[in-house]
């Protein structure tokens, strides 16, 4: 009965002890891969980095409770911290709890769309969007929160993204007072990434900048010479709680939820059943819309942001010799001990290196070779995905995606 419930059970019992070896493996490289990326799109969503941490750890146990996927890293991601982050912060001020508070809500309110899109069958209706909408809207978002990051690397503080030229008017403005050594460090560190990705398929890069950075700060004091930081992680969980939500907040908030519900399912279920194909195996779309559901649910209900399947950690999780979802349990467990025993650790992290390893993270999110593709082989694809691109850029992202579909839809006719 109990394995009926939670079809995750049915891969590990009875387990193969043969494939320990490659599970746990797997486990602890995408554990040091997930804790910068924690880090990282905390940051993007505007959260504490506690609320980073929290999102790769008991989701991704749900996930693989529930989900059908043996490989998927379920947690945070760039896409769906972005879109909370710009869906949140029209509603109330960025620093304020109630901008938390509402994330957490967010977090369940795109679970339980989710897990309804699940219960009523939308996974096989879902996947007929076309794919030079997603490849549009992701290439806006990227370059969105690259654009987001800029002020970071220079050291300054930029005004939120209203559309792309009001984004380069400011970072123009603001350059005569960016901080040379914040910029520098935070140069330096990018193209480390860059070229240490060239020599190593599975890059350690993230993980060495921020390692090194923070001593490089810690023992030259240059958080004193205007290099910001991150300064001190609580080391508990997150003491934030959702709150009750009024009628005004469900409608307010409901638009972006369904938006990162979808696209959060896109994400995660490329990936998986790419790898599935590979391995023979099957991924059920209903079923993964429940688990992802799930997983989002219980996100909230510890206090973290909106979760999908990270199609990196998962890339990575397979090919470092993952065979069950064993695999995502060990990285759970890890990222626990990693919050209770190494939040301390990151209190130098510099600021400018974190906005490095983002930019570094999402450039491949811009889909050029996709775009000529289109190009090259159907025209009408290319036009859907270049409106949908200039008027995530241009006008908003629920604009920019609404027009896309629209537009993919009346193809399909």
């Amino acid at each position: 009965m109990i394995r009926k419930l939670l079809p995750g059970l049915k891969k590990l019992v009875p387990y193969d002890i043969s494939h320990l070896p490659g599970d746990i493996t797997a486990g602890v490289i995408v554990t040091f891969l997930l804790l910068p990326q924690s880090i990282a799109y905390a940051t993007i969503a505007g959260a504490p980095i506690t609320m980073g941490l929290l999102a790769g750890t008991f989701p991704l146990i749900i996930y693989a409770l529930f989900g059908s996927s043996n490989y998927l890293s379920v947690g945070p991601v760039s896409m769906a911290s972005l879109l909370a982050f710009a869906g949140i912060s029209r509603l109330t001020d960025v620093d304020s709890e109630q901008f938390l508070e509402l994330m957490i809500l967010l977090s369940l309110l795109v679970g339980i769309v989710q897990l309804m899109m699940g219960i009523l069958k939308f996974g096989s209706i879902v996947k007929h969007i076309s794919q030079a909408v997603i490849g549009g809207f992701t290439s806006a978002l990227a370059i969105i929160i690259i654009l987001n990051q800029i002020g970071a690397i220079m050291g300054v503080t930029l005004p939120e993204y209203q559309n792309i030229g009001a984004s380069f008017l400011a970072i123009i403005e603001h350059i005569p007072k960016a901080n040379v050594l914040t910029v520098l460090l935070g140069c330096v560190s990018f193209i480390f990434l860059i070229q240490l990705k060239r020599k190593f398929p599975i890059s350690p890069g993230p993980f060495i900048v921020i390692f090194v950075s923070i001593v490089a700060v810690d023992y030259f004091d240059l958080d004193t010479m205007g290099v910001e930081i991150v300064g001190a992680i609580p080391k508990t969980f997150s003491d934030v709680s959702m709150v009750m939500p009024t009628i005004d907040m469900l409608i307010s908030l409901m638009p972006i939820a369904c938006i990162i519900a979808i696209l959060s399912f896109f994400e995660s279920f490329s990936i998986a059943k790419t790898l599935a194909d590979k391995e023979k195996g099957a991924i059920y779309p209903n079923q993964e819309f429940v688990s992802l559901g799930f997983a989002n649910m219980t996100s909230s209900f510890v206090g973290s942001i909106p979760v999908a399947g990270s199609i990196s950690r998962t890339a990575v999780n397979y090919e470092s010799g993952a065979r069950t979802n064993l695999s995502l349990f060990t990285t759970a467990v890890l990222m626990v001990v990693a919050i209770l025993y190494m939040t301390p650790s990151f209190y130098y992290l510099p600021k400018t290196v974190l906005a490095a390893i983002i930019i570094y993270a999402v450039m491949k999110l811009i889909n050029v070779r996709q775009l000529k593709g289109y190009i090259r082989h159907s025209l009408w694809d290319a036009v859907i995905f270049l409106t949908t691109f200039l008027a995530t850029l241009m006008v908003n992202m629920f604009i920019g995606l609404v027009i896309g579909m629209i537009l993919s839809f009346g193809m399909n006719r």
